[in-house]
């Protein structure tokens, strides 16, 4: 196998007496799309800052491309950066600020701007290049933001959080621009952010943080359908966990005695909101007896909350019909069932 382009390697990062990134191992292949996700504090933005030269490692080592980067400046690596502000000169026309990478390269006159139309082309903002930045809609200005970053023709392009001021319609059109351009051009992208919907439908890989270190790495369905942990199991998804003892094939929960395929012993599982079916008798094999506490429309479904007699709390997602045929008041009882073969069990 190919030699990482990028890799971490026991990289620790403090702030005084405050640990940001602790020992941290993480190796990202060229041409990858990859997003660091976690909840705020989790130690991704450090992580990213310290890829791009903004951030030294207390200590440990980052290597591109083989080389040691631990003391290279920013301006000397071959890592733009897309701010979540996205940073763009208000002083400068579009094509001015698209140009100025190249422009700081010492790229002459004609070829700069050569080059900074073609992208400008290619970003769709033809016929945008002597406009102000304040005349841009925020699509418009995450679009040349990109331009700006990608004109130098760089192996990697780092990202942070670059799409959560943009209102909600906007952003699904940006996760098309992004996810377009990565594949056509093979440039690697290291891409932040607290988004669930964004890391899963874009990123090849995603990797799970908190409080400094890496709590799972795995393709998007991994990760949603396989957590490792609870913790990342509460912060991916819709989650629901059950934990008891386990004794031939049934488990001793707070919740009640449920089958489930684990071998004896203590077990964690995973109950996906989505496979958790609702009904006002009780169903043969696995469920447990909740009061419904409330609903929340998610688009696609209804989040239905529950608690169970241990104040527990579970979700289910149902459609608006089932819902309706349900006719849900606060404090009523249900019954809450799933197929045991539909579980995840951790560990």
């Amino acid at each position: 196998m190919a030699e990482p382009l990028v890799q971490f390697r026991a990289v620790h990062k403090a702030f005084g007496t405050y640990v940001a990134v602790k020992s941290l191992d993480l190796d990202i292949h060229r041409g990858e799309f990859l997003a660091l996700m976690g909840p705020s504090g989790c130690g991704k933005t450090t992580t990213l800052r310290m890829l791009a030269g903004l951030e030294q490692p207390t200590s440990g080592a980052i290597t591109i491309e083989g080389k040691v980067m631990n003391d290279v400046p920013p301006h000397h690596r071959d890592t733009p950066l897309v701010w979540q502000s996205l940073a763009l000169f208000p002083f400068l026309s579009v094509v001015e600020n698209v140009e100025f990478g190249l422009r700081m390269r010492g790229i002459g006159t004609k070829e700069r701007r050569d080059r900074a139309m073609l992208w400008l082309d290619r970003m769709q903002l033809k016929g945008f290049e002597h406009r102000r930045i304040d005349q841009l809609s925020g699509g418009q200005r995450q679009r040349v933001a990109l331009a700006r970053s990608l004109v130098t023709e760089p192996q990697m392009l780092l990202l942070d959080e670059p799409l959560s001021a943009l209102d909600a319609h906007l952003v699904i059109r940006m996760q098309g621009v992004l996810t377009r351009l990565q594949k056509e051009l093979g440039i690697t992208f290291v891409y932040v952010t607290h988004s669930q919907s964004e890391a899963f439908a874009m990123a090849d890989r995603v990797v799970i943080m908190g409080h400094g270190q890496i709590e799972q790495i795995g393709r998007p369905q991994e990760i949603f359908r396989g957590p490792r942990s609870r913790f990342v199991a509460e912060f991916v998804g819709r989650n629901n966990i059950l934990a008891g003892q386990v004794q031939a094939g049934v488990m001793q929960s707070p919740q009640g005695s449920v089958p489930v395929g684990a071998p004896d012993g203590p077990a964690e599982i995973v109950v996906a909101a989505d496979r958790v079916t609702v009904s006002r008798d009780r169903p043969a094999g696995a469920a447990i007896r909740a009061a419904f506490l409330s609903e929340e429309f998610a688009g696609t479904g209804i989040i239905c909350y529950f608690e169970t007699p241990d104040g527990a709390e579970w979700k289910a997602q149902v459609s608006e019909s089932q819902l309706s045929d349900l006719q849900a008041e606060s404090g009523q009882e249900f019954w809450l069932s799933w197929d045991p073969a539909r579980v995840h069990v951790m560990g």
